[in-house]
């Protein structure tokens, strides 16, 4: 009898523990990081290649060095949307120049219009700038032919209602041909508010409700996992793949970008993120978090990088290493 009772209680201890090792931590493999590259990766260019005038080679180089890369989905950067939820037309005055060269130049590589500004200065409970920006991505995908809008409006909240009635107004006046990516903080999973509630009170945050809102309406959603005051690599490398691991698994049915940083050396950040921060933790992280079976290789579209005027030759060697090969 009590060889019995202590096999059944070895056998119900280990049978917890399997299954928080699977729900919690995960089996993995160890494939590199070209296993899960889908040449469907992404990338942030300024406003100069459609506020400029560029030469046809300048946008040739610009499109090669995106085929050198496996990169397809461009985020253009427009002009940040004004007060009145306008943007100035001079901005983006060469943008019909940029997007015809460069689709003749390799017509698979898409270009979205990337739309950003500070949460805070643009009113969305207001249906005339709502109706204002959701004309806006009509004439930059219908008259300019961009492939798609890209927001990147921060911070947005699980509570902003305002800002997913814009995405819901904007598809319904597109229509569902063009796609609408949105770029998002990273996720803050509503155990760990649970958790924490009683401890520290998250100003602004995006848990499961924020990201599955989005989702309804838009077609892409790119996670940044950057600018969080993080100082070691490990700890970083860590939150990279469990950013990987939760949306992938939340978002079954859209394409999921997660974003890392490419910071400039000269910039005038702390010396500790820089060196934490970048290129090599984060596609790491990637391929940890891709490794590990909690995630879903079928919602994960690919790599995104902020940004192109950042990306040195040495950072585009670390790039190829870990994620082409």
């Amino acid at each position: 009898m009590f060889n019995f009772w202590r096999i059944t209680i070895f056998g119900v201890v280990f049978t917890v523990i399997v299954l928080i090792w699977a729900f919690v931590i995960g089996f993995s493999s160890n494939q590199p990081g070209g296993f899960f590259n889908k040449s469907h990766n992404a990338i942030w260019i300024g406003h100069e290649w459609v506020g400029e005038e560029k030469s046809d080679q300048e946008i040739q180089k610009l499109v090669n060095n995106f085929k050198k890369y496996e990169i397809d989905t461009v985020f253009v950067h427009v002009g940040p949307i004004n007060k009145n939820g306008s943007v100035d037309p001079e901005t983006y005055k060469f943008s019909l120049n940029f997007v015809d060269k460069a689709k003749i130049f390799d017509e698979n590589i898409e270009y979205q219009a990337w739309l950003g500004q500070i949460r805070r200065k643009i009113d969305l409970s207001n249906n005339d700038v709502r109706h204002n920006i959701s004309n806006l991505c009509i004439v930059l995908t219908e008259i300019v032919e961009f492939d798609g809008i890209h927001f990147d409006i921060e911070p947005v909240w699980d509570g902003d209602r305002d800002f997913i009635k814009l995405l819901a107004e904007v598809r319904e006046d597109m229509g569902d041909e063009k796609k609408i990516s949105v770029a998002l903080a990273e996720l803050i999973p509503q155990s760990i508010l649970w958790l924490t509630e009683h401890v520290y009170t998250f100003e602004n945050y995006n848990s499961e409700v924020n990201y599955l809102n989005v989702a309804m309406y838009a077609d892409q959603i790119v996670t940044m996992v950057y600018d969080l005051d993080i100082d070691s690599g490990w700890f970083y490398r860590w939150v990279v793949s469990e950013q990987t691991i939760r949306i992938t698994d939340l978002i079954g049915d859209k394409e999921v970008f997660i974003a890392i940083p490419a910071y400039d050396k000269d910039k005038e950040l702390d010396v500790e993120a820089d060196n934490v921060e970048n290129i090599e933790n984060g596609l790491r992280g990637i391929v940890k978090g891709l490794n590990n079976y909690r995630s879903s290789e079928d919602s994960f579209a690919g790599v995104a990088i902020y940004s192109y005027w950042e990306v040195d030759e040495e950072e585009w060697g670390i790039y190829e290493n870990l994620w082409l090969k």
